[in-house]
């Protein structure tokens, strides 16, 4: 015979739990007002009775979704690049262990335009967006800077507006690797750009190594900056400008680990040798870097991890937890085969 099992409702988890309809609705949405007892209380009741909440009412009768966004910038493939995957999977996998859905947006045109971004607060799909390679074209972000829609920038940062975020010391991490080329003895560096006046990192990674560069006695060169699009195909165009303009560049720093892979390529096919006739260091330090031949010397950012904590943190301030989020995380330099410190430490070892 089958047998029809009771539907609970929230009705019957507060007479259960001897509370009010209101505390009930505050602990499933992990209100801090409700203590420790109460809530275990109620979480106990609700384990008890298997009691599952519908999601849509839920939407529609309270504040809280449970659904974050995500969104990334209007770019060819830019869910599989690997940069966005690994903090799209750090936020994904903290979002579902604090009973949190992932909704993917792209920052399209019609997404602006249309003010789309705004719909997904005041309609009640999401309680809050982390935004992965902002930059300075995406000029709405000014509209979500007085803290009632949830909002916050993923590794990255804006002097212009005073938005949340959580980000790499993108400053310090330049300053290690160039301070590094320095002490290798490289007098001629080229640098490989990208997304410099529009993202606020990559300008400051271009800043630090121009300090150090200046700093050291050598003095900067515009001439050995190259923009190479953030691709592995510009990385390979700038590696070969910057040999047909300087052959003597005995260096090369890249803004990010793909256009450095991409500058091994082209100076393997230009027939010079890595790192023994030009060094390479790149910045992020991406799966494919420790996998290089050369391995790739670069700046390891814990992307993954920057995920998670932009989540947490996104929780937070939609909670009411914290109203401010301003994080700088640490990074530190990867030394490989491709700088060339290892083979100047193996020349300069004494005989035995």
């Amino acid at each position: 015979m089958n047998e029809t099992r009771k539907r609970y409702t929230i009705k019957d988890i507060a007479e259960q739990s001897g509370v009010s309809l209101s505390t009930v609705s505050l602990v499933l949405n992990d209100n801090p007002r409700i203590s420790q007892t109460t809530r275990a209380r109620v979480l106990k009741t609700i384990e008890r009775l298997g009691y599952q909440p519908n999601r849509m009412a839920r939407a529609l009768a309270w504040r809280h979704t449970r659904t974050l966004a995500v969104l990334v910038p209007q770019l060819r493939h830019a869910f599989a690049d690997v940069y966005f995957g690994e903090i799209v999977s750090g936020i994904y996998d903290r979002a579902s262990r604090l009973g949190y859905k992932i909704l993917l947006e792209v920052a399209r045109n019609e997404f602006v335009d249309n003010k789309e971004y705004r719909q997904l607060y005041d309609q009640k799909f999401v309680d809050g967006i982390l935004f992965i390679g902002a930059n300075s074209r995406h000029r709405f972000v000014s509209e979500l800077t007085d803290g009632t829609r949830p909002f916050l920038m993923v590794n990255n940062y804006s002097k212009e507006f005073d938005l949340n975020y959580v980000v790499s010391n993108y400053r310090y991490g330049a300053w290690q690797a160039a301070k590094h080329l320095v002490r290798l003895g490289h007098k001629r560096i080229g640098f490989i750009a990208g997304g410099l006046g529009e993202i606020q990192t990559s300008q400051d990674i271009l800043e630090a190594f121009q300090e150090v560069i200046e700093d050291s006695g050598i003095g900067s060169d515009p001439s050995l900056i190259v923009d190479g699009w953030l691709t592995e195909e510009g990385g390979m165009k700038a590696a070969e400008e910057l040999m047909r303009r300087s052959p003597d560049v005995t260096a090369i720093f890249s803004l990010n680990d793909k256009m450095a892979l991409g500058a091994i390529k082209k100076l393997n096919e230009l027939g010079l040798r890595v790192p023994q006739d030009v060094a390479v260091v790149g910045f992020d330090d991406i799966p494919q870097a420790s996998f290089a031949i050369p391995g790739l010397t670069t700046v390891h950012q814990p992307l993954y991890e920057i995920g998670k904590l932009a989540c947490e943190r996104m929780v937070e301030l939609i909670h009411g937890k914290v109203s401010r989020v301003q994080e700088v995380i640490p990074i530190y330099l990867t030394v490989r085969e491709s700088c060339g410190a290892r083979l100047k430490n193996a020349v300069a070892a004494p005989a035995v």
